[in-house]
């Protein structure tokens, strides 16, 4: 956008304006997007305004004034100023990275007259070149970073929690001596070594508000299913916010997880098998994310019939359905994610194979047997309210077909770096 000189009134001034240049992939509302929204305000002086004006000058003097741009925690940008006229009028600096410590920036704007008795009026121009949703509290290596669905200041989790989880080899499944020969887990055997990459986690298992963000975008498609035991959809997002989304095919979180890629310029995905029970027993061979290894005093844990850390049947937790996504924080697992046991069952992105792991395959990064005769089931983990507590196991595994919407179903995503 530009704007010429206007030669018709005596001072000279600069119009402020702000506009906003937002990512087109970025399914943002307009009227999420104002500035105004992100507590942006200009200020001269100390006082709120909407131009600055100059004083007449002679001919080659330059007037300067100082202008205060202050912004709130909300927005991720890079400021990027520019005047409309560069002949008359300059601005330093030209661009200001965003920054979470520094909540404003001062601005001088200076004035040079193109001739005697004229009025020249600039804009300054205030765009946000990059309007992320990626807010990051550590670097992409270590700890946590989160990531902003929405507003915030409602007690939402509209902050999708991302924990880093390093990779190395680790042992999945168990011996069929460990299951006593137990043919109900044989599709848990034989140990086997596998190699993970590094890659980011959810803490939390996707909430309700979450994907309702996701679902005001897409409706009516990929509408989760109602339930005679927790009601319609809609009153379910804005009555239990904090608690699991259920009632979505697998189909449903993968383009969950597509939305959010497009969004934020990231790689999400559903976990694979592999990587979520590696983050299930904590690196570690454990039956339960909260249990103890071997060689450690065991006193509180669900082996000896004492407290259990899950929202499972008869649990005596006292949630009837499902529990909010942070509850049974004593649960969880060592890597930090919460609910991994118990609550809902969790997609998964591979396809189920109940022979999978005795194929003589190297396993890297798997995702699941290629083999077309087990393509009709996704693997599905952790168990769920609705199932007794040997199904929240980390290495049980089930199998569900991807079009169903159970209602003690949802998911949680990965973040690949």
């Amino acid at each position: 956008m530009y704007f010429r000189p206007v030669r018709s009134l005596r001072p000279a001034f600069f119009s402020l304006l702000l506009l906003a240049a937002c990512d087109t992939e970025l399914p943002i509302e307009p009227e999420e997007s104002l500035f105004s929204e992100a507590e942006i305000r200009i200020l001269v002086d100390g006082n709120t305004v909407e131009a600055v004006n100059f004083d007449p000058t002679f001919m080659g003097r330059t007037s300067t004034s100082t202008v205060e741009v202050e912004y709130g925690d909300t927005l991720n940008m890079v400021l990027i100023l520019f005047t409309s006229d560069t002949t008359f009028f300059n601005i330093s600096p030209d661009s200001v990275p965003f920054s979470k410590q520094k909540r404003n920036v001062t601005l001088t704007v200076s004035y040079t007259p193109g001739a005697p008795d004229t009025v020249d009026t600039g804009y300054l121009f205030l765009v946000a070149l990059s309007y992320l949703d990626t807010l990051k509290t550590e670097p992409d290596t270590v700890g946590v970073d989160s990531l902003r669905l929405a507003g915030v200041g409602q007690g939402y989790f509209l902050d999708m929690e991302m924990i880093f989880i390093p990779g190395r080899t680790f042992t999945m499944g168990i011996d069929s001596a460990s299951a006593a020969g137990d043919i109900r887990f044989q599709d848990e055997w034989p140990a086997h070594e596998v190699t993970l990459s590094d890659f980011f986690i959810g803490r939390y298992e996707v909430t309700n508000i979450q994907y309702y963000e996701f679902w005001k975008e897409v409706s009516p498609d990929h509408t989760p299913r109602d339930t005679s035991a927790m009601g319609s959809w809609l009153d379910v997002a804005l009555n239990r916010p904090n608690f699991p989304v259920i009632g979505v095919s697998w189909a449903d979180a993968m383009a969950f997880c597509r939305w959010l890629s497009l969004r934020t310029g990231e790689r999400y995905t559903l976990p694979t098998e592999a990587q979520w029970e590696y983050v299930a027993i904590g690196g570690q061979r454990r039956e339960f994310p909260w249990s103890l290894l071997e060689g450690e005093t065991d006193t509180t844990s669900a082996e000896n019939g004492s407290t259990v850390y899950a929202n499972i049947r008869r649990g005596g937790d006292g949630y009837t359905f499902t529990a909010p996504v942070d509850a049974f924080e004593p649960g969880t697992s060592a890597f930090g994610p919460l609910n991994m046991a118990g609550n809902v069952w969790e997609w998964c992105l591979d396809p189920y194979d109940p022979n999978y792991y005795r194929s003589e395959e190297i396993f890297v990064d798997p995702q699941g047997s290629t083999d077309p005769e087990h393509q009709t089931f996704k693997v599905i983990r952790g168990g769920s309210w609705l199932d007794d507590l040997h199904e929240a196991r980390c290495t049980n595994r089930a199998a569900l077909a991807p079009e169903n919407q159970e209602i003690n179903t949802g998911f949680r995503v990965v973040r690949l770096p």
